[in-house]
């Protein structure tokens, strides 16, 4: 029988150097493989965020929010999980009117929650600047317009605004306008209470209007501060999920609900928080799960803090990924004042936070990924971590960023990418992984 060429060669190869090329080729094969996962999880998680941006406005108990929750809740029936519905009524002001004016000129402020209204006759006044707690001396009978220092502001509650707040009213402000100076020139909505933060009227006002009243308390001509409308109640809901195997669980959360469209600040979360579920879901069938996906963040981290009754036993948890805000947006190029274009690569302002016996673990997991190198031990009252852990949930952690835009309705869908969520979601995974090895349980 002739002997064919190829024959000849593949008989020549030895035992050593065929090997080798199997290894290649398997290696290039795993390449191959781990290619096309990394596609195919970059276009689910692609898909996730536009989905997510199309319901619009998240605030607790609107239409976007909801539809969210219904969306959020099939994905993880689909994944396996057992899911509750948990209804959480939130406060809502449905504004008529909200404005300062003077003279003929309105500039548009948004009513701060939880709202005190000044009636549809508002409030007409003289007006002080207040930039510290000197200045706020001189607030007595006037409407208190409070210029936040320079920040990426969030909540009303944190320190440094509360404090200029507190001032101007126990001063004797008739009203409070607190202008929010950051970095977008807009009005930045801020987390409150679930009861009016004072009880005089608050709204926010644009930091770019500001030298409309810097005019008018110059000429001392008087302002009027209009908060009009009707106090309602509105039902948003947290969504409680199971899948309940072995005695040891795995637990993820993640809020949903929020101020404006929020795609850069809950985008990437939710869209970590559904491929986590499903992934565990698979990797860990002898695990059992829990989930919670929030509502009513915005006002005093209500839909999370009624879910958590809900949750596994401490003792029997293994880890909580709690997935916050901010995860993974993209940076912005400026020059002083000039927005020069949209960046591929991620806003470095962002913290991973993580319980002490996690810390190293999550150091590993995240090194080199730009604001997340260095945890650090949970913050009171930024987030949810810190109630997670004090609820005796030993190993738990938590990513926390507050990007350009956030609570700024120009939080839309051109300020993510999921090529910046990949690695994030990767860096997660890797420390719930490294903690079921540790247990024995993989």
């Amino acid at each position: 029988m002739k002997t064919s060429r190829r024959q000849v060669i593949g008989v020549g190869l030895s035992l050593p150097f065929a090997a080798t090329l199997a290894g290649r080729g398997q290696a290039v094969a795993k390449e191959t493989a781990s290619d096309e996962h990394a596609a195919a999880q970059g276009a689910r998680i692609g898909d996730d965020l536009a989905k997510y941006a199309s319901f619009g406005i998240m605030r607790s108990g609107k239409p976007g929010d909801l539809g969210a929750a219904k969306w959020i809740s099939g994905r993880l029936s689909a994944a396996g999980f057992a899911v509750d519905r948990l209804p959480v009524p939130v406060p809502y002001f449905d504004a008529t009117k909200s404005a300062v004016t003077v003279g003929d000129q309105a500039i548009e402020v948004a009513p701060q929650p939880v709202v005190v209204s000044t009636g549809p006759n508002g409030i007409s006044s003289h007006a002080v600047l207040v930039r510290d707690k000197y200045d706020a001396r001189h607030a007595k009978d006037r409407i208190a317009f409070v210029v936040l220092p320079f920040g990426r502001h969030a909540a009303i509650f944190s320190p440094a605004i509360l404090s200029l707040l507190n001032a101007a009213v126990d001063a004797g402000a008739k009203a409070v306008v607190m202008v929010t100076t950051g970095p977008t020139g807009l009005v930045t909505a801020l987390n409150t209470r679930l009861k009016p933060m004072a009880p005089v009227p608050i709204a926010l006002m644009a930091p770019r209007d500001l030298p409309v009243i810097a005019r008018a308390i110059a000429d001392g001509r008087r302002v009027t501060l209009t908060v009009a409308g009707a106090a309602q109640k509105l039902e948003t809901t947290s969504l409680v999920a199971t899948r309940k195997a072995g005695k040891h669980w795995l637990a993820f959360s993640t809020p949903r609900s929020g101020w404006y469209t929020c795609v850069g600040e809950r985008g990437p979360g939710t869209a970590i928080f559904l491929e986590m579920c499903a992934w565990a879901a698979k990797r860990f069938p002898k695990l059992s799960l829990f989930a919670i996906n929030s509502g009513g963040h915005e006002l005093d981290f209500v839909g999370m803090h009624a879910a958590l009754k809900k949750g596994p036993p401490p003792t029997d948890t293994l880890i909580w990924t709690h997935l916050g805000a901010g995860l993974a947006t993209r940076d912005l190029l400026e020059i002083g004042a000039r927005k020069i274009t949209m960046l591929p690569t991620a806003d470095p302002e962002r913290v991973m936070m993580a319980s002490r016996p996690l810390m190293e673990n999550v150091t590993k997991a995240f090194n080199g990924i730009s604001g997340y190198e260095r945890p650090i031990p949970a913050i009171s009252g930024a987030g949810d971590l810190s109630t997670i852990i004090g609820l005796g949930y030993e190993k738990a952690f938590a990513g926390l960023g507050v990007h350009r835009w956030c609570h700024t309705p120009e939080d839309s869908l051109d300020k993510v990418d999921a090529r910046l969520v990949l690695p994030v979601l990767e860096a997660h995974k890797a420390v719930v992984e490294q903690v079921v090895r540790e247990a024995g349980l993989l």
